[in-house]
């Protein structure tokens, strides 16, 4: 039962925090309220009670989680890093942090999704079930990232972490790794992170690495 009402959540929050993402720039700028946290929270609350709203005896929230194939913990984390960042205007991923993030997801699904339309002879989505060799090469590539600070390490640990808890109904550890959504997101800035290179700057603030 925690694991449906986890995946629910888990489900319900990625499209309430894409859409405070879409709307906290206007929430930021506006300049008929004193306090933008306090808009920002009253407006967040509201957008959660419409995912709760039933339709045709569902919440949008259910609706959600029937259309999308998954949600993965590092796009969950990517976009409240996001929030974050514009929001208290500081810098929680620098430019090579989020690169790492574009890098692992673009490689991840081209390894991952070509199989699932039938293209190669093997299918790398059975890795995800209790190969021991795939979470030696996470577990290396996450130790890798937390030696040379990359705060990116946090989300992989995450989404280690929660897969060890199971606290998602699937048993797959890609599921927890990567999603269609962070998979297209990863390929066009992945593409674009490779094609126009840029300096990686350092963060204003070290929040999690000091």
């Amino acid at each position: 039962m925690h694991k449906n009402m986890i995946s629910l959540f888990l489900y319900g929050l990625l499209p309430w925090l894409l859409i405070m993402l879409l709307l906290q720039k206007k929430i930021l700028k506006n300049r008929f309220f004193s306090s933008p946290g306090i808009l920002f929270f009253a407006i967040g609350v509201f957008v959660a009670g419409m995912l709760l709203l039933p339709i045709r005896g569902f919440s949008l929230l259910v609706w959600s989680a029937s259309l999308m194939g998954g949600v993965s913990v590092p796009l969950v984390g990517l976009l409240l890093v996001l929030i974050m960042e514009k929001f208290f205007s500081c810098t929680l991923f620098s430019a090579w942090e989020w690169r790492t993030t574009w890098i692992f997801g673009m490689l991840s699904s081209l390894i991952l999704y070509p199989a699932a339309l039938g293209l190669g002879p093997i299918d790398p989505y059975c890795w995800g079930w209790g190969n021991n060799l795939f979470l030696i090469v996470i577990a290396i590539l996450t130790f890798f990232l937390l030696v040379t600070k990359n705060r990116f390490a946090i989300l992989i640990l995450l989404a280690l972490a929660a897969f060890d808890f199971q606290l998602q109904e699937t048993t797959n550890l890609w599921d927890y790794l990567i999603d269609p959504i962070y998979a297209v997101l990863a390929l066009v800035m992945g593409m674009r992170s490779l094609f126009f290179n840029e300096e990686p700057q350092e963060p204003h603030f070290q929040l999690l690495f000091r």
